[in-house]
């Protein structure tokens, strides 16, 4: 028993998906996958994060809505690697100089207010949520309250509160989950004579997530123009291949961290996925 966080009602609290399982569910597939835990203890992952802390039925039930909605965006359009390839009508033109990996990707869409409902309730799971994997995702209770009411649809969210684009990654990599972090981007190491952007990122199998960290934050939305999800009928991606790319390197180093300081560990780790595989009749 508990107060529901979402709806304030008093009764059962249920499991509750923070990242939802149509983004994580495939990657994560029969094998399972490898997570630095608490402290970087690495330990093995067999299911996508939930909270039972979190809500009650009715507020789940708000929830599952929103992201049945958003999965069938990500489904019609192609917006994560499980759904690839990208619908037929997205245009592609080249960022920058010739041989540039970035490219714009606009992408008509009918309901960019739903997607945007859908990640603006992630932030929120992950600001209410006391897991671990969701320690660096911070608001004030303000921003909370706000999230809140936008959630059940009692107060519609400015075009300025907590800004969002998105990054695709063109190319498939490896599977993976990775819990949002807090980042800076470094502007003057992208080439523009502009302050850093602090902001909130999350992955979902291929579609990277930049979301502001504020609310009103008129500065982020002018900056990022028309890229803004949301603000257009229109939905405009930066993409670019995964090869080379920032998750391909922080995978990377993630393996490597894990056998070079948790040699005994990693042994455990990958011995319980091979036999895994083995069960399962895979080589």
């Amino acid at each position: 028993m508990g107060r529901c966080l979402l709806t304030g009602v008093e009764g059962p609290l249920v499991k509750s998906h923070i990242i939802p399982r149509f983004v994580a569910d495939k990657a994560l597939g029969q094998a399972h996958r490898i997570q630095f835990g608490e402290e970087g203890r690495p330990q093995l992952l067999f299911n996508s994060w939930a909270d039972n802390t979190i809500v009650v039925a009715q507020g789940e039930k708000r929830l599952a809505d929103i992201d049945t909605a958003a999965a069938r965006i990500f489904r019609s359009l192609g917006l994560s690697w499980r759904h690839f390839p990208l619908t037929a009508d997205a245009k592609r033109a080249q960022i920058g100089a010739f041989d540039s990996e970035l490219i714009t990707i606009p992408v008509a869409m009918e309901d960019a207010v739903a997607l945007r409902l859908f990640f603006l309730s992630i932030l929120w799971r992950c600001a209410v949520s006391s897991r671990v994997e969701f320690a660096e995702i911070f608001l004030d209770r303000a921003a909370t309250e706000k999230l809140r009411r936008i959630i059940l649809g009692l107060e519609q969210p400015g075009d300025s509160d907590f800004p969002i684009v998105l990054v695709l990654l063109t190319s498939q990599g490896e599977p993976q989950v990775h819990s949002p972090l807090a980042q800076t981007i470094d502007m003057k190491e992208l080439g523009f004579d502009l302050p850093n952007v602090p902001i909130f990122r999350f992955f979902f199998d291929g579609l990277i997530v930049h979301m502001g960290r504020q609310l009103n934050d008129k500065g982020l939305l002018e900056a990022w123009g028309s890229r803004v999800v949301g603000t257009k009928s229109e939905l405009i991606l930066i993409g670019r291949p995964y090869d080379g790319s920032s998750q391909e390197m922080n995978l990377g180093h993630l393996k490597r961290t894990l056998f070079e300081e948790h040699p005994e560990q990693a042994i455990r780790i990958y011995r319980t996925l091979w036999e895994i595989d083995a069960r399962n009749g895979k080589e």
